[in-house]
């Protein structure tokens, strides 16, 4: 049973790593047509859209996401035949994007007709829509990879970055000529790749599910779970936000192409989560602390090697190739490239340590330490752009995210696993 299990895994990684590397490979190419045919304001404009989509995406429905996929995931192991609600995750998630979208609008219309500048309505509601497309992709690749269909996972993702390289080829062709009419054709061609997936999903599962069941799916731990991917969020995408509320639009831009391209580098991390997120759910993972801090420690030990070469040729292979990419026209990328792999390195010999605390069923714990974290990085960040600029911007991300993923490696050693519901009979 361990033999086929660890081989099912295996087969998932390589699966999850040979798509992702096309879907990534689709969204590279989306990235330099956006940046040669775009000015620097409409570029800039479309770097803050997909960040800002991807941020509310993770931090509004993460807690729904992962709560479902790992009550699925851990089902899936131990046998029980009743599926998770897909129907009920996604009209949820939907739900949260919308309440927040809606409070967000009503808080901006207080400043005046104009909000904080003219055409804020149409940004703030085609990126809801972009939001809601991004984050029920999102859903749909969780369910394939909780029940072990990694192919069908990757295949999801893939079709979210064509419908973005679309976009981007129909603007590099001129079809498209102002950077609202790029975000809006984005946001739609999205949202109808979202429905494609999740529509399917949720008809399965609608009828074979009653409403009183949300409580039960969508209980306190995804309370928990959601306060945490809020914080989370806001940690992750503090940088860019800080750079364009401080900076100016070149900044926004240099550190928005940097950020394109670390996610080109860092290839293998979507499916090496997706292999972590469903491992840290199985039953032997879940019902044993000394198995848990194993994993941690042998994680740490092979990838330790492998991940300072890799990711310390690309430090200096980023002088190089970035002036080749983008003609010249950021040089600021170059460090802010540099100083952000720095942080990759220790994301990535540290990966296993946030799946590990969930596994603890610790989500308090989580939102707590990413409260105080988000509060000493914008205070550390905001002194950074105001004194030196984007590159010192760059490098105190860098070691606030060494500091924040070594101290997750050392707490999921330390914290021991809260009680776990008694385990589901197989029938």
């Amino acid at each position: 049973m361990r033999r086929l299990r660890l081989s099912t895994f295996r087969r998932g990684f390589a699966s999850t790593l040979g798509l992702d590397v096309i879907s990534r490979g689709l969204s590279a190419v989306a990235t330099v047509l956006f940046i040669r045919s775009l000015d620097v304001e409409d570029f800039a404009l479309v770097v803050l859209f997909l960040n800002v989509g991807q941020f509310a995406g993770g931090a509004l429905t993460g807690g729904v996401r992962m709560r479902y996929m790992r009550t699925e995931a851990e089902r899936v192991s131990r046998g029980d035949p009743k599926p998770t609600s897909f129907a009920l995750a996604w009209a949820a998630s939907l739900a949260l994007v919308l309440g927040a979208t809606t409070l967000f609008m009503a808080l901006l219309g207080l400043l005046g007709p104009d909000g904080p500048g003219p055409g804020w309505p149409a940004f703030v509601g085609l990126t809801a829509v972009f939001t809601a497309g991004h984050a029920s992709i999102e859903l749909a690749m969780y369910h394939h990879q909780a029940n072990l269909g990694f192919v069908r996972a990757g295949l999801v993702g893939i079709s979210r970055s064509a419908a973005i390289l679309a976009v981007a080829t129909a603007a590099a062709l001129g079809a498209i000529d102002s950077g609202t009419a790029i975000i809006a054709c984005a946001a739609l061609a999205v949202l109808g790749a979202a429905a494609v997936a999740c529509v399917p999903l949720a008809w399965r599962t609608l009828r074979s599910h009653s409403v009183a069941t949300i409580r039960g799916d969508l209980g306190r731990e995804s309370g928990w779970l959601t306060v945490y991917y809020l914080l989370s969020a806001g940690f992750s995408y503090a940088s860019i936000f800080t750079v364009a509320a401080l900076l100016d639009d070149e900044a926004v831009a240099s550190f928005g192409a940097a950020l394109r391209y670390i996610a080109i580098v860092l290839g293998p991390t979507p499916a090496l989560l997706a292999i972590l997120r469903v491992r840290t759910s199985q039953q032997d993972i879940v019902d044993s602390a000394e198995a848990q801090t194993r994993m941690l420690l042998s994680w740490i030990r092979r990838a330790i090697v492998p991940v300072v070469g890799v990711l310390g040729l690309a430090i200096a292979a980023g002088p190089l190739l970035i002036p080749i990419v983008d003609d010249g026209r950021y040089p600021d990328s170059v460090p802010i490239f540099q100083l952000l792999l720095v942080g990759a390195m220790f994301a990535y010999i540290t990966m296993p340590g946030s799946n590990l605390l969930m596994s603890q069923r610790r989500f308090r714990l989580l939102a707590g330490f990413y409260a105080i974290a988000l509060v000493i990085q914008l205070a550390a960040l905001g002194l950074a752009a105001e004194l030196a600029g984007v590159v010192a911007v760059a490098g105190a991300t860098a070691a606030i995210r060494a500091s924040e993923t070594s101290a997750l490696a050392y707490l999921a050693t330390r914290v021991r696993p809260a009680s776990k519901p008694p385990p589901v009979p197989i029938e």
